[in-house]
């Protein structure tokens, strides 16, 4: 006999963090759009009020990602194999380091130092770790998954880079000099496919044994 219990604590903590660090990450490219920290005059409140945004929009959803990321292994459980997990791992990896990146770029910005130029290379080299791992974990998700919202957010994660590079190509033919192009090919297609698995994460029950069900109570 099986019973479906709730998902467990890990599975609804990564549903919300997914949901809410992937929106966040997509919707970074129009906060970018009305909120230009460099044309913003420094220790004004306006310039505060542009910092506190990029600092929600830039640098804290990769750091919900990493931990939608525990959520996203615990539903996978052995249907990841090694392929999996090494996808994981690596596009953990770089979701951290892009979010320790602009997380030094932006306290340097925010206090008046000027840009950290290692912050901005550590955020692209995490960016180029986690293309890698999400191509892995995108073809787990498709591979072995028949739902449909872990099919399409594989293949967005799979497709990502070539998808910015087309977001980005149509960016600087529209306006060039709009800084919300770049963010758009870097953030949009990755966080559309988190917010996917984010909800896919909210409506995934755990299936157990009625022995299993026994011993838990």
């Amino acid at each position: 006999m099986t019973t479906t219990l709730p998902a467990p604590p890990v599975v609804r903590r990564g549903a919300t963090t997914a949901l809410v660090g992937g929106a966040l990450w997509a919707l970074l490219p129009v906060a970018a759009r009305f909120a230009d920290i460099e044309d913003t005059e420094h220790g004004t409140l306006a310039f505060a009020a542009v910092a506190a945004s990029y600092w929600v929009f830039l640098v804290l959803p990769p750091a919900l990602l990493v931990v939608g990321m525990s959520g996203l292994r615990s539903a996978l459980g052995p249907s990841a194999g090694r392929l999996g997990l090494a996808g994981m791992a690596s596009a953990g990896a770089g979701l951290a380091a892009m979010s320790v990146g602009t997380g030094v770029e932006m306290a340097s910005v925010t206090f008046g130092d000027g840009e950290a130029d290692w912050g901005h290379t550590m955020f692209l080299i995490g960016f180029l770790v986690t293309v890698v791992g999400g191509i892995l974990l995108g073809v787990v998700l498709i591979r072995r998954h028949a739902d449909r919202l872990p099919r399409i957010a594989g293949a967005l994660l799979v497709l990502a880079f070539p998808l910015g590079l087309g977001i980005g190509f149509l960016g600087m033919t529209i306006d060039p000099h709009q800084d919300a192009w770049f963010w758009a090919a870097i953030c949009l297609p990755t966080g559309i496919a988190w917010v996917l698995l984010g909800r896919w994460l909210a409506r995934t029950p755990r299936s157990a044994t009625a022995s299993e069900v026994a011993t838990a109570s």
